[in-house]
This record gives C-alpha cells, sequence and structure tokens, in this order.
C-alpha cells in the first residue's frame, strides 16, 4: 500500500512542478513585455528610466482659472519667489486712500521663504512703531504669488504725523495692520510688480482706523 500510494504521489509533484515552472516562465514572458520589472533581466538595468516616459508635474487648482495651474517652477529657487528683496510700496491716491499718489507707503526689505512664510523689515517706520513683520503666501498662477502679511503697528514719540504720530512715551500698542499683496515676477525673475492694500485696525480690531492702496516693486538681492 506505502509502494503503490508513493507512486501514485510522484506524477502529480511532477505536474505541480511542470505547472509552477510554466506560470513563471509566463510571468517573466509577460513582464518582460509590459513592465519595467523582469526577473530574468540585471538589477542594475531594471531602475533605468525609459527615456520620453511620462512624468508628473506639480499643479494647483484655483476657483476661477481654467483647469489646473503648473507650479514646476518651484522646483528651481531662481525661478520662484523664493529669495531675499527689496521693495517699494507706492501710493495710488484713490479714496478713501489718505495718502497722495505717488507718495512712498513703505520700503524695505523682504524674505520670500519656500515653506510659504515671508518676513519683512521696514525701512519706513521707526523701529519702536513695529519694523518687523510676517506674512504668509501662496502661488495663485504660473509665476504670480498673493501674500497675506500681519504689522503690529506702535505709536510713539518719534511716529511721524503721515504714520498716526507722535505718540505717548512709552510706545502704545496701535493695532493690527493687514497688508495683502498680489505680485508676479517677471520673465527674468530678478524682479515682481503688483499690488496691495493695508488695512490698520485699532487695538482690539473692532474699528478700521484707514485704508491704503498702491502698487509694490521688488527687486531681487543676489550674492553678486
Amino acid at each position: 500500500m506505502n509502494a503503490i500510494s508513493k507512486q501514485k504521489r510522484v506524477p502529480g509533484r511532477y505536474a505541480l512542478v511542470l505547472g509552477l515552472s510554466t506560470l513563471v516562465s509566463a510571468m517573466a514572458n509577460s513582464a518582460s513585455a509590459c513592465s519595467l520589472y523582469d526577473p530574468l533581466m540585471p538589477p542594475a538595468q531594471r531602475v533605468t528610466p525609459i527615456q520620453g516616459e511620462a512624468r508628473l508635474m506639480p499643479a494647483v487648482y484655483r476657483p476661477g482659472f481654467d483647469g489646473f495651474i503648473p507650479v514646476a517652477n518651484e522646483a528651481s529657487v531662481a525661478n520662484s519667489i523664493v529669495g531675499l528683496w527689496q521693495i517699494s510700496m507706492i501710493s495710488d491716491g484713490v479714496p478713501p486712500n489718505p495718502v497722495p499718489k505717488g507718495a512712498i507707503v513703505d520700503f524695505g526689505t523682504v524674505q520670500w521663504h519656500d515653506d510659504g512664510t515671508e518676513l519683512m523689515i521696514s525701512g519706513g517706520r521707526p523701529p519702536s512703531t513695529g519694523d518687523v513683520c510676517m506674512g504668509v503666501w501662496e502661488q495663485i498662477g504660473p509665476h504670480s504669488y498673493q501674500l497675506k502679511h500681519v504689522a503690529l503697528a506702535w505709536v510713539s514719540s518719534d511716529t511721524p504725523p503721515a504714520a498716526g504720530g507722535p505718540g505717548p512715551s512709552p510706545a502704545q500698542f496701535l493695532g493690527p495692520a493687514i497688508i495683502k499683496q498680489v505680485v508676479t515676477l517677471d520673465k527674468s525673475r530678478a524682479s515682481y510688480q503688483g499690488s496691495f492694500t493695508l488695512d490698520q485696525y485699532n487695538a482690539d480690531q473692532t474699528m478700521q482706523l484707514v485704508h491704503i492702496s498702491g502698487t509694490i516693486s521688488g527687486t531681487r538681492v543676489t550674492v553678486d
């Protein structure tokens, strides 16, 4: 009985091995025809990219635009808004803006960071009135960006009249100023132009004290 049983099991075992060999062979042929992975191919060749293969392109969706906006330019700092800039903000004089047209509202240096944050040091405000402020930005077009910037304004004895001074000594917190910008890089990526609004609020943000609008321009600072 044992001998007969073994003889009966042997053909089945060979059949199983033959079947697995056929399956592996078929899978190998299929993989070499339809996949980048081929078990018969040397490992060094398996990871070689195919020329002209499809690639993913970074893009964002913004309401009001026709489809997705490519943002591949963000992969290179030199082609993006990221970096250090010298900026100037000029009033457009459009009511209720109280600043005359053509007057400088502010100037200074700005850093746009690749994590979506921004930092500005104002040259138009005395340090005692709050000359350092921060913001957040996002890309809204191939080379266009929008920024929301929060400045904490103070008034002190050296605050100029145009900024609400002179004020008390020691300095007193006036309130937050919300600055919004939309800017576009030029073809050289060495400068940008855009528009801005500045809304100054009182300390508890229950009242808007002033609204200023105008244009903004920036020039990239390099190590050259």
